[in-house]
Formats: structure tokens, sequence, C-alpha cells
């Protein structure tokens, strides 16, 4: 019963080609880039940023086709917020909701920290504008309702915290763990986010490797590395694994479903998850997945929301980077053990919870 109505791409095709390779691009690029400011105010770079028409124009035709009550709208891109109040416009009666998936004008996410001061004060002036008009804001992270409360003094009951969801439909039906027949499976499924702090990740990896094998050799061979990259990032990393001889024991892998790679965890020895320090604090749709499946998560990074989360739920261990040449061969080896508590009460993030909270707080 759900509906798509793509909207025509407005935003020049060359912002959404990266990295650019011929001097063709780089000219389009270089002159969207000096058109598109006088096109837009805020955030020239959003790629829903002239979809202002052809969205209420749409919108509003489904509102009075179907007589519906409620719409809600995803940021980001955050203009999707701003063009949806023309929908509030046309409609007064409609329960306007929107959701922010992450922090708008306070972090330099989204291309914020290329606009100039006009540009960002524009951008601002939209999220405080969309604070006024909306009849609820959402979002999975209490950090941003928190921000938009304190500044734009938004009453409490037109805001709410709705962690993600995770649908138990999507994990299928897993298998049991299998006998492991004394090979210990780690596996890395997601994005590399991080750029440098990434880069240090891996290479403080491949020298956990090393000195393994100088070390403790027995157990290297005893041991395998799955990469499942989400996106680009992995030519590098595999590059060097094939420089240090590594092939046997990590391995690259091509980008599988959501369900398959439920699946590949839910056969894991140890799930390991590199947070960079932008994201502590962010706990991911991911995290809640990997909860569900009741592996032993491993978190490398800083202190904050997503390690005390996964240590005091006993979902898994918590490691600096400085840590990992350390502890990651006691993890392998057996000598030390990963608190997990398999009867951990998930049901706050199951999709029907989630439903019943969003239709009584969110949807009244």
């Amino acid at each position: 019963g759900i509906h798509h109505h793509p909207l025509p791409a407005r935003t020049p095709a060359v912002f959404h080609r990266w990295p650019l390779t011929s001097v063709a691009d780089k000219v389009l690029y270089r002159f969207w880039k000096g058109v598109m400011p006088w096109l837009v105010e805020g955030n020239w770079l959003d790629p829903a940023a002239l979809w202002k028409q052809p969205l209420v124009s749409k919108g509003s035709e489904l509102i009075k086709a179907h007589n519906i009550r409620h719409v809600l709208v995803t940021g980001a891109p955050f203009s999707l917020l701003v063009h949806a109040m023309g929908l509030k416009d046309r409609h007064p009666e409609i329960n306007l909701v929107g959701d922010l998936r992450d922090a708008w004008t306070w972090v330099p996410y989204y291309g914020q920290a290329m606009l100039s001061p006009r540009h960002m004060a524009q951008e601002k002036q939209q999220e405080a504008k969309v604070a006024r008009t909306f009849d609820k804001l959402i979002s999975p992270d209490a950090r941003i309702v928190a921000h938009l409360q304190a500044t734009h003094s938004m009453d409490a009951e037109r805001l709410a915290t709705i962690p993600h969801a995770v649908d138990m439909d999507d994990l299928g039906s897993l298998p049991a763990p299998v006998p492991n027949n004394g090979l210990f499976r780690m596996i890395y499924a997601g994005s590399f986010y991080g750029a440098e702090e990434a880069d240090r990740y891996f290479d403080e990896l491949l020298r956990t490797f090393e000195g393994i094998r100088k070390r403790t050799p027995e157990i290297l061979a005893k041991c395998r590395l799955d990469f499942y990259f989400t996106g680009p990032g992995s030519a590098t990393p595999m590059q060097k694994v094939a420089a240090q001889g590594f092939e046997t024991i990590i391995k690259f892998h091509a980008p599988l479903s959501p369900m398959a790679i439920f699946q590949k965890i839910a056969q894991a020895d140890l799930v390991i998850n590199f947070v960079p320090t932008i994201n502590k604090d962010f706990l991911g749709t991911k995290f809640n997945e990997i909860f569900q499946l009741r592996r032993p998560l491993l978190h490398i990074g800083e202190p904050g929301l997503v390690s005390r989360t996964i240590v005091e739920g006993k979902f898994g261990a918590s490691i600096r980077l400085s840590e990992l040449y350390t502890e990651l061969p006691r993890i392998i080896s057996g000598e030390r053990k990963i608190e997990l508590d398999p009867e951990a009460d998930l049901r706050e993030f199951q999709l029907g919870n989630l439903t019943d909270r969003l239709i009584h707080e969110v949807f009244v």
C-alpha cells in the first residue's frame, strides 16, 4: 500500500558525480557553483533545493485526492522541510510533522561548511521558520530534539524522540550459529566514515595483524575478517592488505542487501565497528539491528553514547584505537571474553512498538 511518486531532478547533475574526472565536468561544476548561490536561498548544495514547486504541487494533489490528514517530511535534505511549509499554507488542516534524521545548521555536514555567511544566515532562518510552522518535530537523536527546544523555544509537546526502528521481518529467518571448526569469524559491514580517522583505523588494524603474525602466528591461521562496504572506500584498504600479504585473512566482498548481511552477521563470532569521533554520540540504525541479532559487538572509537550503550547494555565491548593492537589478539585467542546478554529486552526498538508510539505521540 506504499506508493512512490518520484519528482524530477532539478539540481545540476554534476553535483551528484564525485570525484570529478573529466575536464567538462570540472568546468560545469565551477559554472554551477557560481550560479546556484544566486538561485537558492540557504544551502545551494542541497539536492532538493529546487523542488518547491513540484513538491507542493504533487503533495497538494495527493492530499486532496486521498483526504490525507498527516504529512511527514524527512530531512536531510533539509530543504524538503522548508518546501513542505507550502503544503501547510494550502492545507492548514493537515498535521505537518518534520523528521530530522541528522543535525541541521549547527554541524558542518551537507555542505554547510562551504556556505557564505549570508547563505548560512538564511539557512538558520529557514530552520527557525520550520520550528515555528510544523505541528511537531521528531528525531531519533535526543540531542537534536534538545537543540531545537533550546534554540527555538519550542514547547516540549511539539517535540519527540523516536528511536531508529528495526523491522523484525527484515531480519528474516536467521540461521543458528554453526560450529566454527576452530575458525574465529569477524565481520565489518557498512560504510567507512571518517576520512583520516578511517585511514588510521585501517593502518592500525593491519599493524595489529602484523603483530599477531610475529608473536602468535598460530592464531592468525584460525581467524578471518570479512569486509562488506556499502559505499566507496575499499580500493586503498584492499591494496594495503595485498601489500602485506593478508589476502587469505582479510577479505573484501561486494555490498549485500540488508537481509543478506543480517545472515552473515548472525554467523559471525565478532562484529567489528569503527566509529569516528564525530559520531561517538550518534546511535545509528545499524546498532539496533546488531543488538537484535545478539552477536558480540566490538566498538572501536572514543567514549560516548555509542560506547556506553554497548557496554552498559551488555551488547559487546568498547576499546580505543590505541588498544586495538593488544586487545584484538586477546579476543581472537579467547583470553578476553566479551560480555553479551542474550536476554536483553529490545522490544522498544522494534517496528511495531515504535509505530504505536508514532500513532499515539505524533499522529494525534
